[in-house]
This record gives C-alpha cells, sequence and structure tokens, in this order.
C-alpha cells in the first residue's frame, strides 16, 4: 500500500474523462486512456475514481489505464469520491465494491464524501456507514470535498488521523476557502489534513486571463502561466488535480515541479488579489441562498465581467 507521504504533488484530476455528466461516445477513449497512462508512467499516483462522472466510464478507463501502466495497484492512491446522486444511500457500499471490482483490488485508498451527502442525509449516518468501511479495511482513510470549517473540524474530531484530507477550489482568483473565516484550509494546514485542490488553472481559463503579475513571473521564469500557477500552489503543501489528454501538457504540468520560485515572488502571489472585484457571498452550509462555495471556479469570469463593464 502507497504511503501518503509517497504521494506524487500533482494528483489525476478525472472530471472529462469519458464525458460529464453522461457518457459521450464521441469521445476518444483510447486517447485518453493514454494519456492516463502516461501520467502514470511518469510517476502521477494519486487519481480520484468517481462511478458518477460520464456514467462510469472515467472509472472504467481509469481502470484500464492503472492496469496498462507500469505501476501496481499498491503503488497508486485511488480517492474514491461518491456523490449520491441517484438519492439512495443505501447504494454508496455497492458503488465501493464496483469501483473496487474494476482495479481488481481489496481496498480504497480513501474514501471521499462531499458536504451535500451530510446535508441530505444526516452526519451520524454518513459516519457510520465510514466508520464500518474502515473497520472491515474497504478503506484506510477518508475525506470530505467542499465542506465548511465547523463540518471538517466534527469529522476531524471523530475520525482523527483516518481523515487523510479534505478537497476544496483554490485558485489565483478565489482563496475564499483560505481567507474567509469560515474557509476550511487553515484548519487543515493546522490539523494534518491534507488539502486536494481541483481546478487549480480553472481550465486554463486563468492563464487566458493574462494577469499582468502571472505574464511577469511566466517571461521571468521563462515558463507558462499555468507552470507558475502549479508551482506556486505544490509550495503551500497542496495537492493539485490536473487534466489532460495532451502528453505536451501534462509534461508541461509535471515540469512545474522544477521551478525554483523565489520567496518574493511567492509572496506577490500569495498578496495578490484582484482589483474591483467583489466575490459572491458563499453558502457555506447549503441553504440554498447564496452560492455553493464548489461553483466559484465556474462563475468568476461571468462575474467579474459584469462587475468591469
Amino acid at each position: 500500500m502507497l504511503d501518503p507521504k509517497d504521494i506524487f504533488p500533482i494528483g489525476i484530476g478525472t472530471w472529462g474523462i469519458g464525458g460529464y455528466l453522461l457518457k459521450e461516445p464521441a469521445i476518444d477513449h483510447y486517447k485518453q486512456e493514454k494519456a492516463l497512462i502516461h501520467m502514470l508512467n511518469s510517476g502521477m499516483n494519486f487519481v480520484e475514481a468517481n462511478a458518477w462522472y460520464s456514467e462510469g466510464q472515467s472509472v472504467e478507463t481509469l481502470s484500464k489505464a492503472l492496469k496498462n501502466s507500469n505501476k501496481k495497484r499498491n503503488e497508486a492512491f485511488i480517492c474514491q469520491a461518491v456523490y449520491v446522486k441517484d438519492g439512495k444511500f443505501e447504494n454508496v457500499e455497492s458503488e465501493v465494491e464496483k469501483v473496487m471490482k474494476l482495479f481488481d483490488t481489496d481496498y480504497i485508498d480513501t474514501f471521499q464524501f462531499t458536504t451535500s451527502v451530510f446535508t441530505n442525509f444526516g452526519f451520524d449516518k454518513c459516519i457510520k456507514l465510514v466508520d464500518k468501511l474502515i473497520s472491515n479495511k474497504t478503506i484506510r482513510y477518508t475525506s470530505i470535498t467542499n465542506e465548511n470549517k465547523s463540518l471538517l473540524k466534527r469529522y476531524k474530531e471523530y475520525f482523527g488521523d483516518k481523515l487523510f484530507s479534505h478537497e476544496v477550489s483554490y485558485t489565483f482568483e478565489n482563496r475564499e476557502n483560505e481567507i474567509d473565516n469560515n474557509g476550511p484550509i487553515n484548519y487543515a494546514n493546522q490539523n494534518n489534513i491534507k488539502t486536494i485542490v481541483y481546478q487549480p488553472l480553472r481550465r486554463n481559463r486563468t492563464a487566458l486571463r493574462n494577469w499582468p503579475l502571472l505574464v511577469e513571473l511566466s517571461n521571468k521564469y521563462a515558463v507558462t502561466q499555468n507552470q507558475i500557477l502549479l508551482a506556486w500552489i505544490v509550495s503551500k503543501g497542496f495537492l493539485p488535480l490536473t487534466k489532460s489528454e495532451t502528453i505536451s501538457h501534462i509534461d508541461e504540468h509535471i515540469a512545474s515541479l522544477n521551478i525554483k520560485l523565489s520567496n518574493e515572488d511567492l509572496q506577490r502571489l500569495e498578496d495578490f488579489r484582484i482589483q474591483n472585484y467583489q466575490v459572491p457571498q458563499i453558502d457555506w452550509y447549503k441553504t440554498g441562498n447564496s452560492l455553493d462555495v464548489s461553483q466559484l471556479p465556474n462563475v468568476f469570469d461571468e462575474e467579474y465581467d459584469k462587475q468591469n463593464k
């Protein structure tokens, strides 16, 4: 089994593999599998498996890629994310079994619920199931995603060292998970909880903005803006998830680990804030009255452009 300390600094995201909400037959599955194999063979060993993505095609492609790579099962760290989109909590265990069967394994490294599952089914019901999965060694650790700080704290108090990570949005433009008093990142940093970052590059939309500081640093270090972003996020101890079907882009992402940003430039990146932009009110407790924190990277462009007409 892979020790968490041996996880590669950049992880593999799988949103878009095989499709998005639905399976897309026109997608080149062979190309996607080949890209995943290249990631694995290049050292990337943290993978997120979600049986809900593309009606299961994402997990199928990922499992094939792992089998056809030079990695053995015990050399990969599999995070299974469960959303309970069908509204049937009783199906969760069978979903875990389905993923284990695809990967020819008898364990999942970490099992991840999103906050909406706790909201819809209750904290006690969720921890009872996770406790059972840990006790029978179906899972090694547990994780949660897009949570508020109070839920993260409550989860940590219950599971202790078995809580491996929390997955959040953290981008150059939006850092509410870190700077908001209700945000979870500072608590995670203080309690040995790994911060996993999805959409760290906002699917290339951040680079397309050509923010002056990123352009300057890109020129200074002779690298791409995306590489600057990844080098900065990794320097914070976070684990960014990336996904690409282009081999050169995968190599570009991995090469970001060789960039040595100066302390001064790291501080400039930390201090940067978007001018003339008001972050939408965050709905930390899933009341439905404002913006879900998971949507920050998706709404930024529209909100920013609206505020700066």
